[in-house]
């Protein structure tokens, strides 16, 4: 069960405009490393009226964070070869590609594994299956709307579910 979780914060409605990342790396089933940035979303607007209330990260708190291009290496490295994990995974993978595109880069995406797929088919019975009902069913310290705190609970999440279809 080796994996890394990413969850990415936004500054708008735009994928292309990521202003925090969190990464938790697991390896045979168990947190290994993590890793968080600000990013500096220099060229994006923020949208104070509604953001601040969702992550509380303004366009100040990132200025002197690194952009996305020099954080991209380290991120490439963290990373490797291993599948990416997300909660909506379609959500994170497609701010990812966005903000290579953004940046002129290209990558492979790596396969990708949705901890709200692997949450519907393990745990049917709960009401729903987003990251702060999913953290109080499974008893997981939950910052939701902080980036490695998000990444850190879909890691559990596929951790816990995988557990489970091991018995």
């Amino acid at each position: 069960m080796d994996f890394c979780a990413i969850d990415f914060e936004t500054a708008n409605y735009s994928r292309a405009s990521a202003c925090s990342i969190g990464l938790v790396k697991v390896r045979n089933g168990q947190i290994v490393e993590e890793f968080h940035s600000l990013i500096n979303q220099g060229r994006t607007w923020f949208r104070p009226d509604w953001i601040e209330e969702i992550h509380g990260i303004t366009a100040e708190m990132t200025k002197t964070a690194p952009t996305f291009a020099d954080l991209w290496p380290r991120i490439a490295a963290f990373i490797g070869d291993l599948p990416l994990a997300a909660h909506n995974a379609r959500f994170d993978m497609g701010v990812l590609k966005a903000m290579l595109e953004g940046e002129g880069m290209e990558w492979e995406l790596p396969e990708s594994i949705c901890s709200l797929s692997v949450a519907r088919s393990t745990w049917p019975e709960l009401p729903n299956h987003q990251l702060p009902t999913l953290a109080g069913h499974l008893r997981l310290d939950l910052d939701h709307h902080e980036a490695l705190s998000d990444a850190r609970a879909c890691a559990r999440i596929i951790i816990a579910a995988g557990t489970l279809n091991e018995a």
